[in-house]
């Protein structure tokens, strides 16, 4: 087992330890955050109607194989 070496630590140290406990939570949360957003901004830009996503769209004819002119 790992001994507790934060029992001796003064009110003081304990602070700094939790305001940069704090800080890294808060940094870590605004990054997951901005995944979030950003899969969510891709989903809504792939699923938008009407947009070329380099499939053919419903209704849209497709061109036959390419034959050289002989």
């Amino acid at each position: 087992m790992i001994p507790d070496t934060t029992a001796a630590w003064t009110p003081a140290e304990r602070a700094a330890f939790e305001a940069k406990r704090r800080s890294r939570n808060i940094a870590l949360g605004l990054v997951l955050g901005a995944l979030v957003l950003l899969f969510f901004g891709i989903t809504v830009v792939r699923m938008a109607p009407g947009l070329d996503n380099g499939k053919p769209q419903v209704g849209t004819p497709v061109a036959g194989p390419a034959t050289a002119p002989r």
